[in-house]
């Protein structure tokens, strides 16, 4: 067999090539954004979230682009906002932006899965603030955004509860809203409490410490008339120490409900 030779300036080239198409996150910059991100990361787990929310600005300035930066400030404006649902000044100072993040990181890595939930999680969000046309409107992009989500990264609990999420409000419109929704579209989107009941259920299944599965768990399987399933999750919901002021927003809609059973 004829072997080949190369000549040392020709190995040279080869190496030289080699290292430029090395992937970016070897780089020394992109390194240093890794490591902010791990710190990012810590300080999400431990509910810090304007913490977090700063970590994740000083990433954004060394790379703009990168998607896993992208996704987590989304998921950081969400967080923000996840604390105080009521009041509506929080909500559009975090949703509309971190809506522009999630956008942005699908656009350019559309196989990061992140970037996927949080695009359905936060344009559900905005339809829920901006009004019943809005949500409805807006429930297919959070359908197939989730499902997407979901074929990416089967093993986030989240994805199964935004899809849980997403069939409980359908299947809780009133006739005024299904008449809207007929206006919008001419098939409406169906859904159904039982099969919110099974993604609430795979949620907690992969997450079981999470209050936010309990609670919804328990608010679906009332509306099923499973009473004392419902008991039993919200009763659970209220055992698992509140990490956030966002838990004490929901264990105490779950002490409510307890309180009418």
């Amino acid at each position: 067999m004829r072997k080949l030779f190369f000549s040392n300036a020709t190995r040279v080239f080869f190496i030289v090539l080699g290292l430029c198409v090395l992937p970016i996150y070897l780089t020394p910059q992109s390194t240093k954004v890794k490591s902010i991100l791990e710190q990012a990361d810590k300080l999400h787990d431990a509910r810090d979230y304007q913490g977090t929310m700063t970590k994740l600005r000083e990433a954004e300035k060394i790379e703009p682009n990168n998607p896993e930066v992208l996704w987590r400030l989304a998921r950081a404006y969400f967080d923000i906002a996840d604390q105080q649902p009521g009041v509506v000044e929080v909500q559009k100072a975090n949703l509309y932006p971190g809506f522009e993040y999630a956008k942005k990181c699908v656009e350019l890595a559309p196989e990061v899965a992140g970037g996927h939930q949080y695009y359905a999680i936060l344009i559900g969000q905005i339809g829920e603030l901006e009004g019943t046309k809005q949500k409805i409107t807006n429930s297919y992009a959070v359908r197939e955004h989730t499902e997407k989500a979901i074929a990416l990264d089967p093993k986030e609990d989240s994805n199964y509860h935004v899809m849980g999420r997403w069939h409980f409000e359908l299947a809780d419109l009133s006739w005024a809203e299904r008449q809207v929704a007929s206006l919008i579209y001419a098939t409406p989107p169906k859904a159904s409490f039982e099969e919110a009941e099974q993604y609430f259920q795979k949620a907690h299944q992969l997450k079981p410490k999470e209050i936010r599965h309990l609670l919804w768990l328990g608010k679906t399987q009332l509306k099923l008339k499973k009473k004392d399933q419902a008991k039993k999750n919200l009763q659970l919901a209220l055992e698992i120490p509140a990490q956030s002021d966002s838990d004490k927003v929901m264990q105490k809609e779950a002490a409510d409900l307890l309180k009418k059973l």
